[in-house]
């Protein structure tokens, strides 16, 4: 897809966060990965990527389930290095009905696969974690206590705080602003992740705005479900940032 859409993306003046999926990766050959690093670096788009995400669990009980996710995370990782990336933005894994609230456990997993994460990624490449089903921002918080001194930081998703959150925005972005490096940007109604452009659910937008001084370094990302979708998308995230 982003191949297909290349003279698009170089046109809108737009970097591009490119999603590479589980069976995708696993079939990815660095010649392809090094070829595809060649045309954004000559048509001047900015990357960054978005690991693989589905039936993965950093922070996982099952030891061969983690072992399994920590090695596609690490492979996305030397894949972000060639494609210059960035950033490397990962799912964290951790809901309270998968872990029943056990978030020891799920913290203990989870520092032995970012280490190996940060490791691979090395100062170059920033390791990214998304808030997804966390419905308040301790688990992250006890992670990144952790990493203090790593180079492992938060991207806000809004979409995912609109349909998780039992706190309010303040509630994630004082909390976390030191390590706010990334923020993905869509809409919804609160019932699904509808990855509307900004504007057209419920998220308050007009109050992030106040936040946004806070994290002069970020990065942001307008999120489309759709291709069909992506234009409007991309235009009201520009305008939301203006």
């Amino acid at each position: 897809m982003l191949q297909r859409n290349i003279d698009r993306i170089a046109a809108l003046e737009v970097g591009a966060e490119v999603y590479i999926e589980n069976n995708l990766l696993d079939g990815m050959e660095r010649s392809e990965v090094t070829g595809l690093g060649r045309i954004l670096e000559e048509r001047g788009i900015f990357c960054t990527i978005h690991a693989p995400y589905m039936d993965l669990s950093p922070g996982g009980f099952d030891n061969k389930v983690r072992a399994e996710t920590r090695e596609k995370l690490k492979r996305t990782a030397e894949f972000a290095h060639i494609l210059n990336a960035g950033a490397l933005v990962c799912h964290p894994g951790y809901d309270k009905w998968r872990f029943n609230g056990h978030q020891d456990l799920w913290l203990e997993g989870s520092v032995e696969t970012w280490t190996e994460v940060i490791r691979v990624a090395d100062e170059k490449i920033p390791v990214i974690l998304e808030n997804v089903f966390e419905e308040e921002p301790s688990t992250l918080l006890a992670l990144f206590g952790v990493f203090k001194e790593k180079n492992l930081w938060f991207c806000f998703d809004t979409g995912h705080f609109n349909l998780f959150s039992t706190v309010p925005l303040d509630g994630w972005l004082i909390p976390l602003a030191t390590r706010l490096r990334h923020f993905h940007l869509h809409d919804n109604h609160g019932k699904s992740d509808e990855h509307l452009p900004v504007g057209k659910g419920l998220f308050p937008f007009r109050e992030l705005r106040l936040f946004l001084k806070r994290a002069p370094q970020a990065l942001f990302v307008a999120e489309a479900a759709r291709e069909a979708d992506a234009l409007e998308t991309i235009r009201r995230a520009k305008e939301f940032l203006a």
